[in-house]
């Protein structure tokens, strides 16, 4: 089924401002297919909201207050909100939270090890080498002689007066 969006109960009763709990809805009707992430601008959320983006930014705070809208800033990108899909189910909300913990804490453990660091500092070597070797280096562009050509003749040929010569070979100009 397509084009409609579902929206729990409990968001109903949790007396949202009208734009708001509209902007929920369009918010949610970018996570589609059990996805909690999604990262409209704020201008287009604006422009479906019908409302200034002013207006949108309130309403964003009201969701953020409420526990329905996480935002993450990502600078002078779209910011990225993670709907709270089941906000009532605190038990989940902290199982998800020590996962991400210890997700962060394995990969902080293997970028500081000293053999990931050494790599990264090897290859840093070998791209300054290469530069090195590259900017010493000869282009090998032959530097032909050009033709030379009487123009007159070549303009007589394209406009096919009668005196124009038959061929380019004709048209060169002759050096004397």
């Amino acid at each position: 089924m397509r084009d409609f969006t579902m929206v729990q109960n409990e968001v109903l009763n949790l007396g949202l401002s009208g734009q708001a709990f509209k902007l929920y809805c369009i918010l949610k009707s970018y996570c589609f297919n059990d996805k909690t992430i999604c990262f409209p601008s704020q201008k287009t959320l604006a422009y479906r909201l019908n409302k200034s983006v002013r207006t949108v930014q309130r309403a964003l705070k009201e969701l953020v207050k409420f526990g329905l809208v996480k935002i993450k800033r990502r600078g002078s990108i779209s910011n990225i909100y993670e709907l709270n899909m089941n906000h009532h189910k605190a038990k989940d909300n902290s199982k998800r939270a020590n996962i991400h913990e210890k997700l962060n804490s394995l990969i902080e453990k293997h970028y500081n090890k000293p053999s990931y660091k050494n790599s990264l500092n090897i290859n840093k070597r070998n791209f300054k080498n290469t530069y090195n070797n590259c900017k010493n280096k000869k282009d090998s562009f032959n530097d032909y002689e050009q033709r030379k050509y009487d123009f007159n003749k070549l303009e007589a040929m394209l406009l096919g007066y009668p005196s124009a010569p038959e061929n380019l070979s004709e048209a060169l100009a002759s050096e004397g």
